[in-house]
């Protein structure tokens, strides 16, 4: 085993001791994990959105969320990182758990996570595994192993462009495994162009100017983005102008200018609840 793989294999070590604490859990509550019973779907908290998806994201399933320029990739991963939240919160302590996955070649304009930005979500940053594979191979068979964890909340694997090796046939793969055992599992594909996928949905997301901040003058106010839902296996399809809610923890519809601070609420980043 190369040494890449082989810190792969600590890295899901780690994140399977975690599914097994919740699944230990759900013993205790004499519920099983990965049942095979259809979960409610995963609301997003906008309501145009949510009626768009009949309810919300399907979970236990793959989903993708693609930017199409590197300039854009820290919205596309505020994006992702929000549903995980929202994956976490629905299961209400019964799932616990993030596992992020990145294809080397994503941290060369990609950047990386940081723990304080994680904390703006409401997420604690011990709660999300990283897995940083040396190899695209490696990542794949990380996010495959992840996919499968009975008691995590959700999987993010990130890769960057369209690499041929992760094709129909694998995305298949890892939307079986994330069925098999009800995991979020979500696809961010940074400087991707549209590609055939086995993903239940494909959302596009662009970079939008932050609103206004109510309670700090001249402060910068929530994250904006556009949202473009490109592709619906369930239905229609559509585009919005969404803001992070980090009170709540949930996406609301932004004003379509950010100088209309009135007409939407800012949130202030700097004013969290402890």
């Amino acid at each position: 085993m190369s040494l890449s793989r082989l810190q792969t294999a600590t890295d899901i070590l780690k994140a399977r001791t975690r599914a097994y604490e919740a699944e230990a859990y759900q013993a205790h509550r004499g519920m099983g994990l990965g049942d095979g019973g259809e979960a409610p779907p995963l609301s997003l908290g906008a309501r145009a959105v949510d009626h768009c998806l009949k309810g919300g994201l399907v979970c236990g399933g793959l989903h993708e969320v693609r930017s199409p320029l590197a300039r854009d990739i820290g919205a596309a991963t505020g994006f992702a990182l929000g549903l995980a939240v929202r994956a976490m919160q629905a299961e209400r302590g019964l799932r616990g758990g993030i596992v992020w996955v990145t294809d080397p070649a994503t941290r060369v304009d990609g950047g990386g996570l940081f723990p304080a930005g994680l904390a703006q979500y409401g997420l604690d940053p011990s709660s999300v595994t990283m897995v940083e594979p040396g190899d695209l191979q490696s990542a794949m068979w990380a996010a495959d192993e992840a996919a499968g964890c009975n008691g995590l909340a959700a999987l993010i694997f990130q890769i960057k462009g369209n690499p041929v090796r992760f094709d129909m046939t694998a995305t298949r793969r890892l939307m079986l495994r994330a069925r098999q055992s009800g995991v979020l599992a979500l696809t961010l594909r940074q400087s991707g162009g549209e590609e055939a996928s086995a993903a239940a949905t494909r959302w596009r997301v662009n970079t939008e100017m932050s609103g206004a901040d109510d309670m700090l003058e001249r402060g910068v106010g929530a994250m904006r983005l556009s949202l473009t839902l490109e592709r619906n296996r369930a239905g229609r399809t559509g585009q919005w102008l969404l803001a992070w809610n980090p009170k709540d923890r949930s996406f609301d519809h932004a004003a379509p200018h950010p100088a209309s601070a009135s007409n939407a609420p800012a949130h202030s980043l700097d004013r969290l609840p402890v």
